[in-house]
Parts: C-alpha cells; sequence; structure tokens
C-alpha cells in the first residue's frame, strides 16, 4: 500500500507515474505525454484560505443583493437569487423549490464552510482525523452544487425576457460571476485531489 502512494496516474494518457519530492514552485509533469500532474506550492494554504473566504464574502452578495433589475413598462423590479426560491415556492413550485435551495444555496455553502474549516486545519496542521472526515464530506458534496447549471438556466431567461423587457445587471450577478470563477478554480483546477495529497503530507 505505501508503495502505491508514490504512484500517481496521468489523466491524460494514464500512464503511471512515480511521485518525487519536489522543490518550491517546481512541478511534475508526465514521462510519456507531458501532461501537467502536481505542483509544490509553498503558500498552498494561504491561497486556499483567501480563495475560500473571498468566495464566502462574494457567494451572500450574490445570494442577498439584487442580481439583476427588470423594466417592464416603466414598472421596475428587482430579482434577487435567494428570494427567487420563496417566489417559486409561493408560486406551487414546491419541488423545485426545495431542489434549488438545497443545490443552489445550501450545499455551495457546506461546501464552502468546509473547505473553510479544512484550509485552517491544514494551515495549522491540526487534527488529522477531523481533516479526514471534512474532505470525505466535500467529495460527497461538491457533485451535488449545480451552480454552473442554475447560472445558464439564468442566462436563458434573461434572453427569453429581453424580447419585452429591458434588463440591468446589478452587484448580485457580478458577485454570482466571481463566486463561481472562484469555486470553478477550487473544485476544478485546484480539485479534491489537491487537497488529499495535501492530507497525505501532513
Amino acid at each position: 500500500m505505501k508503495e502505491l502512494k508514490n504512484i500517481i496516474i496521468c489523466p491524460n494518457c494514464e500512464s503511471l507515474n512515480l511521485k518525487r519530492d519536489l522543490k518550491e514552485d517546481e512541478i511534475a509533469v508526465c514521462a510519456q505525454c507531458g501532461k501537467f500532474l502536481y505542483k509544490r506550492d509553498k503558500f498552498i494554504e494561504i491561497k486556499l484560505f483567501s480563495l475560500i473566504l473571498s468566495g464566502i464574502i462574494f457567494f451572500i452578495i450574490s445570494m442577498f443583493f439584487p442580481a439583476v433589475k427588470i423594466n417592464i413598462v416603466g414598472y421596475e423590479e428587482s430579482l434577487k437569487i435567494f428570494q427567487s426560491i420563496f417566489f417559486l415556492f409561493n408560486k406551487g413550485y414546491v419541488f423545485i423549490s426545495i431542489f434549488v435551495f438545497f443545490t443552489v444555496f445550501l450545499f455551495p455553502f457546506m461546501c464552502l464552510v468546509l473547505y473553510l474549516m479544512a484550509s485552517v486545519l491544514f494551515f495549522f496542521r491540526y487534527h488529522k482525523k477531523l481533516l479526514k472526515r471534512i474532505l470525505i464530506l466535500i467529495t460527497a458534496i461538491k457533485s451535488w452544487c449545480f451552480l454552473d447549471i442554475f447560472f445558464i438556466a439564468i442566462l436563458v431567461s434573461l434572453v427569453k425576457v429581453l424580447s419585452y423587457a429591458s434588463i440591468k445587471f446589478d452587484i448580485g450577478f457580478i458577485a454570482y460571476i466571481i463566486f463561481l470563477s472562484i469555486m470553478f478554480y477550487i473544485v476544478k483546477i485546484l480539485g479534491v485531489k489537491t487537497l488529499w495529497e495535501m492530507y497525505e503530507n501532513i
């Protein structure tokens, strides 16, 4: 088992590569295809904490501040993302409102809190058992955060509304785009695999 921990599979060509200790800011590439595998970043814990903290701030702004202002024949209405959940519920779309609440608000917020807890534990190198449980929860929850799908749904809806109304994007919409960018970097580029590698090096 110890020998297997020193082997990494290339995500591009699926060839096996032997893991080695890297110098600061040095990167490891696949010996077969040259694909980037991993990097040693001295300040990875600080970067992760800063990104998560920024993500939480932009998440709160995007949920509770106006995202768009819709003007229909002189009547202007502001739309907040969190407020739209209650709107769906009041219109009788109970299942959809509950689904949106969990996938757009609750799960992403839980994911952010868990990432924040993990980054603090990584920084202080504290409580490895708790850190392992947090990483397991992150791995399970992240698949249920449909933020990008919800964002596409918003854009499609706005395109349909454009034919009979004028739309102004507000601070909530900008914050949501920034939040999505942060989450994309953390989940897709940094990845849970990096967190597990950090865990193994504690």
